[in-house]
């Protein structure tokens, strides 16, 4: 099945409680799982752990991600991850009309007007969508994409301390369409995607064209009622998203993440939300060779993330 050379990727999500990494071995004929991994970060939670306490604590978790894919982090091939949170902002922006060139030079100068931290020293690039949109029209859509100064430093110096280095950092609610898509999970309709973990919960809404819209929902670790302020925001970025576009809801929400494994969660989305709400199961998509996909069916869905940045080509 899997002729010819073939491209290994190793997508690892780094969260904030648990790193999860997935290798991936591409070729003419498909995917094939190569290794899967999770790993704790020992500590996390406790009041009097410090910010280097938990960057200690996240390598370790990172290292011993790698020990468990039964790989050295030299010889896992191409590297993905991804950052999100408050430090990344995504958004759609209309410009007047122009060349990518020109877009290219205008996106530092936009972006102050639409991200939510200084622009000056941000990492920032930009990507026209591809819409039902005549040259003639005046002005047209792109994608806006910033992470805040440092954020991806830092990020990649986790890896480096453990002597890998990601080739790509992505941003999570990009890569979680390349989940989406892989699936099939897009029928030429619109679905949402929300990864539900420990402090964040990341929303995109995706269809053909790409990324509809992105958001991250903070979630305060010591609230009860966690889950009623997250379907609420949701709620609220939906609806914003059916003014904004015209559009009349989704079809469907996938959840992923940790917190999403727990039914009742996945039962208060739908009833809120009155659309069909299921989980990601990115392991039931490719195919594996040595690895036991069936002792790690129930937790599926904490690999969403991870998945998504392995398929990255």
């Amino acid at each position: 099945m899997f002729t010819g050379s073939r491209r290994i990727v190793t997508g690892v999500d780094v969260g904030s409680s648990s790193v999860k990494a997935v290798r991936l071995a591409h070729g003419r004929g498909g995917s094939e799982l190569l290794g899967v991994a999770i790993a704790g970060i020992e500590g996390v939670g406790k009041p009097d752990l410090s910010k280097n306490d938990v960057r200690l604590a996240t390598i370790d978790a990172i290292a011993r991600a790698f020990v468990g894919l039964g790989v050295e982090p030299q010889k896992a091939g191409t590297i993905v991850s991804s950052v999100g949170g408050t430090t990344v902002s995504v958004k759609h922006v209309e410009f007047p009309r122009m060349s990518d060139s020109e877009l290219s030079e205008s996106a530092m100068w936009e972006s102050k007007k639409h991200i939510p931290f200084e622009a000056a020293g941000a990492d920032i690039t930009c990507a026209r969508l591809k819409r039902n949109e005549s040259t003639a029209e005046e002005s047209m859509h792109v994608l806006l994409a910033a992470a805040y100064e440092g954020t991806v430093d830092e990020h990649v110096r986790l890896f480096t301390e453990v002597g890998a280095e990601p080739a790509v950092v992505d941003l999570t609610t990009l890569a979680l369409l390349n989940e989406v898509d892989a699936e099939g999970l897009m029928n030429g309709g619109a679905v949402a995607a929300l990864e539900l973990g420990r402090s964040f919960a990341h929303l995109s809404v995706y269809a053909s064209m790409g990324l509809l819209l992105s958001r991250s929902i903070p979630i305060v670790n010591k609230e009860d009622t966690w889950l009623e302020h997250v379907v609420t925001e949701v709620r609220f970025s939906l609806a914003f998203y059916n003014n904004e576009t015209g559009k009349k809801g989704i079809d469907a929400v996938y959840l992923s993440g940790g917190r999403a494994l727990d039914e009742t969660v996945r039962e208060r989305f739908e009833r809120e939300l009155g659309v069909d709400v299921k989980l990601l199961d990115p392991l039931d998509s490719v195919a594996n060779g040595d690895v036991d996909v069936d002792k790690l069916k129930a937790q599926s869905a904490r690999f969403a993330l991870a998945m998504g940045l392995a398929r990255r080509r």
